[in-house]
């Protein structure tokens, strides 16, 4: 029999008028490799905290006894100050809790009054501690951090490197190394966006790291491929509610869709049936026919009306979706763009950039770019624009090419403008009404509109800078990292318009579901200065 860990019954969770979770019943096995889904603001992230924590403003969260839980949070605890042996060294959570109650049992022991009392109990308890700190490596935490973060290839920065110096990505390294250490005697990890930051051969390891833990996973992220590979169960928040669908991300898709498919033929068939019944009654109403049959019939009606209200509830409250089409200019030439013999060096860094590397971009061709943090992914999008001049060899961009690019930190927008000032500004003489009905459609709302883009989320800012391509006359699109701060359902809509777009598109993303359902070719860069270029998408390509 499947053992139980943790019970969530009933729980509700509120944040002033906003009620976030309502009556959320939910169970947690052994084996269990929960991913939590729903847009942004649906609730993901409190759902994490409320059954981590205990602490549901109703309803109960029970553990069972002795449960040891960790938590990797979204924020990464990392002190900038420290460097990398500093932070090593400081423990996680699941050992500060375990090393205060081994300094509590330690404290009540070095008092006299504590042996007057059953105390074998307290002792046999200490002792455990002591065996699972041991195995758990609490005194070797930093040894133990070390190991993983070799694996994450961080060797190469010598241990007082100060976390200043760090790529965000490579500091995200450094939390999930300490975080990830002395997992053999936790039964239930939770983690909230583990994969933000990593690249993709980090992700690929970390997989494999969780493939190999033996207890139970409970995590949030947006990451499809993510959540495909390592999840048993979906819990979708939608609308303060969860529902649980067995299995990983695309068996939650089949169900879904079948679930939708079947409430709305189960709908259409009540709603004919309340008409077909609400007809006869008129019929002896009619007729002047007031006995026994006429009161089964408003019987029969009440039950089908009830029935019908409450399968509508069942239906997914409709959200503003993201409203996202490209269409590119007249058509390039068959030949868009050429690398030859580009070579590029960065001074500080071992290998350079680019050596010798040719390659060809064709009209309608789909690219994605993938290699590791900081072998030049980005600095490649930057090389085809101009913006990085090339040590030797050349960038040949064919006549009638028009390129959008879509920064990662979104640098082609001017933050000191409004989302309506810099629709303006690319569009003078389209009508106010015209600008916020498209603004709309992008899910930014009357206030958003009218606030500068400096004190917009990235999601927002994000959107904006979609829209911006929408509106730019281009055949061809560079793209970086364009699924980040987006929910699943803008990335979907995305998804539809790149595939539809008629234009050339070089995408570098860790998003290996979005690489997969766009790209046709894969721009490799390994790291020593070469380029390999494969047929397929990410998994074609790296899942043979």
């Amino acid at each position: 029999m499947v053992r139980e860990l943790i019970r969530v019954e009933d729980i509700y969770r509120s944040f002033g008028p906003v009620n976030v979770l309502e009556g959320v019943s939910i169970r947690i096995d052994e084996g269990d490799r929960i991913g939590i889904i729903g847009h942004n603001g649906s609730g993901k992230t409190t759902l994490l905290n409320t059954i981590s924590e205990r602490n549901p403003d109703m309803g109960d969260v029970v553990f069972t006894p002795g449960l040891r839980i960790a938590y990797l949070t979204q924020i990464r605890d990392i002190d900038d100050d420290a460097t990398l042996e500093m932070e090593l060294g400081r423990k996680g959570r699941q050992f500060e809790e375990l090393d205060d109650e081994i300094a509590e049992l330690e404290a009540a022991m070095a008092d006299p009054s504590f042996y007057e009392d059953d105390w074998q109990d307290k002792m046999d308890r200490y002792q455990d501690l002591q065996a699972l700190s041991a195995k758990s490596g609490g005194a070797n935490v930093a040894t133990r951090a070390s190991g993983i973060l070799d694996a994450l290839g961080l060797s190469q920065h010598p241990i007082n490197t100060p976390l200043s110096v760090l790529s965000g990505g490579e500091r995200a390294k450094v939390a999930l190394a300490r975080q990830l250490v002395g997992l053999a005697q936790i039964e239930v990890l939770f983690l909230d966006e583990p994969t933000n930051h990593l690249d993709l051969q980090t992700l690929d390891w970390l997989e494999d790291f969780l493939a190999d833990y033996e207890g139970s996973l409970v995590m949030v992220s947006h990451d499809r491929y993510f959540l495909d590979r390592t999840c048993n169960h979906i819990l979708e928040v939608q609308n303060g509610h969860v529902k649980d669908y067995k299995g990983n991300y695309s068996a939650y898709l089949q169900q879904k869709k079948l679930f939708l498919q079947t409430l709305e033929d189960r709908i259409t068939k009540a709603e004919k049936e309340v008409k077909r019944i609400t007809g006869a009654l008129q019929s002896m109403k009619r007729a002047n026919k007031y006995d026994k049959s006429i009161s089964q019939k408003h019987f029969m009606l009440m039950r089908q009306q009830r029935q019908l209200k409450w399968m509508k509830s069942l239906r997914p409250k409709q959200r503003k979706g993201l409203t996202f089409s490209l269409s590119s200019t007249d058509k390039s030439s068959l030949d868009v763009l050429e690398l030859r013999d580009a070579c590029l060096t960065f001074e500080g860094l071992e290998n350079p950039l680019m050596k010798g590397v040719f390659a060809a971009v064709s009209r309608g061709q789909k690219i994605g770019i993938v290699g590791g943090n900081g072998v030049g992914k980005t600095t490649l999008l930057r090389t085809l624009i101009g913006d990085v001049e090339l040590d030797s060899g050349m960038v040949e961009v064919q006549p009638g090419t028009e390129i959008g690019y879509f920064h990662q930190d979104h640098r082609t927008l001017d933050f000191n403008l409004t989302p309506i000032e810099q629709v303006q500004r690319l569009k003078p003489r389209m009508e106010y009404g015209d600008i916020r009905a498209m603004l709309g459609k992008f899910q930014l709302n009357r206030a958003q509109v009218e606030t500068k883009l400096k004190s917009l989320s990235g999601g927002e800012c994000a959107r904006l800078a979609l829209l911006k391509l929408l509106l730019e006359d281009n055949n061809l699109l560079l793209l970086d990292e364009p699924t980040n701060h987006l929910d699943t359902d803008a990335m979907e809509a995305v998804e539809e318009a790149f595939k539809e777009y008629e234009g050339s598109i070089i995408i570098v993303s860790h998003d290996r579901w979005f690489l997969d359902a766009i790209c046709d070719t894969i721009w490799h860069l390994p790291g020593d200065g070469s380029l390999n270029i494969y047929p397929g998408n990410y998994s074609n390509v790296f899942r043979k």
